[in-house]
């Protein structure tokens, strides 16, 4: 079993479609256009869909975030008003 490294491969690949005939490359070429497109359609479905459910996690996740700051910063006010009176 020979065991090439990843870039030989993909050099070697890369030589041997070069000197490929261009007829032979089309239909290679084609299917590769209709992939292209179809990628296109389904991304720009998925952008226009939007993430609402990991948008709302977010929300969540910053109010969370938001009262627990307020939490940790009304115990040290308390904390405060209690040195005072010493």
């Amino acid at each position: 079993r020979a065991s090439w490294p990843v870039g030989d491969v993909a050099h070697k690949l890369g030589e041997r479609w070069n000197h490929t005939a261009a007829g032979d490359k089309q239909p290679y070429e084609k299917k590769a256009a209709k992939l292209k497109e179809k990628y296109e359609k389904d991304i720009a479905a998925y952008r226009a869909k939007g993430k609402p459910d990991a948008a709302k996690k977010g929300v969540v996740k910053a109010e969370k975030s938001k009262q627990k700051t307020e939490e940790e910063g009304d115990e040290k006010e308390e904390d405060e008003e209690d040195n005072d009176d010493e």
